[in-house]
């Protein structure tokens, strides 16, 4: 064989390494959440909203709808229908933090608190 097809062989051998090498995947467990039997809107839901929804600029009264603020947040969320009962994994707030333009805002207890919460009638408690 000469020279150059042996080079072009080693390269191609290479190669075809490099790909199958770096064709590994990191498995993603999702953590373990805590769910209260009884999820309260006050006690549960308004914290998610304060700490990552309502700050300056985004969510609050005057910004970017809906108004997540303390005293308008459930208003907001019902009256303008973020909110589906029938089918929580349809609400449009659930969507939002799970697959929308909010994921990277919410971790997977802020996602599951919401949409508990919603199961059990997104009530203004």
């Amino acid at each position: 064989m000469k020279l150059k097809t042996i080079i072009h062989l080693i390269l191609v051998a290479i190669a075809i390494s490099c790909l199958l090498v770096s064709c590994t995947y990191e498995e993603i467990k999702p953590q373990k959440v805590d769910i209260p039997d009884s999820v309260k809107f006050s006690v549960n839901i308004i914290p998610i909203f304060n700490a990552s929804c309502n700050i300056s600029g985004c969510h609050n009264q005057g910004g970017i709808p809906p108004d997540l603020s303390l005293n308008n947040a459930y208003t907001s969320l019902i009256f303008f229908g973020y909110v589906e009962v029938d089918d929580p994994e349809a609400s449009i707030l659930y969507e939002k933090i799970t697959t929308g333009s909010m994921k990277n805002n919410a971790t997977d207890q802020d996602r599951a608190l919401i949409l508990e919460w919603i199961k059990q009638g997104a009530l203004d408690n």
